[in-house]
């Protein structure tokens, strides 16, 4: 709350030129781009009035973590970008989709385009509706119009049905390891993709507060002296940060996060391509694009 009354404090203080005068539009690349002197000394931290961003490290298990906090002023600063239209599978680097985008920050997907399952949409557009029996194996995490997050679990037609909410963005990979504080308990086995007892690079999207975000990055067998984390031990490092929702997002190789013109986790890591991006923009019209 702190946190959101300093940014709120900061917003005011700027002149009304330097502010979108609404939301982002919903589609295509953001209209701004960074606003380089918001940059901290460090390197690992943003504020521009209208977006912060700070950046820690620690250690858990013996492997080295990435902590990433983003407060937003508007909802609309919170996109999606594709490699290229669905049902396109061209692949690009996280690096590559956050220049093309304008992108503050940018972490990757959920890499949906390798595979068919699951309910997909991306900046209000639904890309794919599929509510099979193989897809309850992906718990579905819906970021609605206020940059809430929801989930959907199972992903049937009825569930997907009776939700009323207003979806923006919606992802097919999970599992959903934290909902409203509580840590799920699931079957792994049921579960798609997540290498449940695998020590793995692990990547996950949490909210916090309103507007409020938290990416946590854990390093794995792909780094030396790093042997990752499972997803229990994963979802215990969340639990303790006290967030309200966490999902686990494509890991891996995938696992990227792109800020200040360079990669922050695992610098020396070669970077994958994906098929798609979470990013975060600015309000400020200082450089418009």
């Amino acid at each position: 709350m702190k946190r959101l009354i300093a940014i709120l404090c900061l917003l005011m203080m700027l002149p009304a030129c330097c502010l979108a005068e609404n939301a982002l539009p919903l589609g295509g690349p953001a209209p701004y781009g960074p606003v380089a002197d918001a940059y901290g000394e460090d390197g690992l931290s943003y504020d521009d009035g209208t977006m912060s961003i700070r950046i820690e490290f620690g250690e858990a298990y013996g492997v080295k973590v990435t902590y990433v906090y983003v407060q937003l002023t508007d909802p609309s600063q919170l996109r999606t970008a594709l490699a290229a239209p669905y049902p396109s599978k061209k692949t690009l680097t996280v690096p590559q989709m956050a220049e093309d985008n304008h992108a503050v920050l940018a972490i990757n997907g959920d890499f949906f385009s390798y595979h068919s399952e699951g309910v997909i949409m991306r900046s209000g557009e639904m890309l794919r509706y599929n509510t099979s029996a193989k897809s309850r194996g992906r718990d579905m995490l819906i970021i609605n119009d206020k940059g809430d997050f929801e989930f959907i679990i199972p992903v049937t037609k009825a569930n997907y049905e009776a939700y009323t909410g207003t979806p923006k963005e919606i992802f097919s990979f999970g599992p959903a390891l934290i909902i409203d504080g509580v840590v799920q308990e699931y079957e792994y086995r049921k579960k798609t993709s997540c290498g449940y007892p695998t020590p793995a690079q692990r990547m996950a999207f949490c909210q916090l507060d309103t507007l409020s975000y938290l990416i946590v990055y854990t390093e794995g067998p792909e780094q030396v002296e790093n042997t990752g984390l499972s997803i229990p031990q994963f979802t215990e490092l969340l639990a303790g940060l006290n967030v309200k929702h966490a999902y686990n997002l494509d890991g891996g190789h995938s696992s990227t996060i792109y800020f200040n013109g360079q990669r922050i986790n695992s610098p020396e890591t070669k970077n994958r391509s994906v098929g798609d991006i979470i990013y975060f923009a600015t309000l400020r019209t200082d450089n418009p694009q």
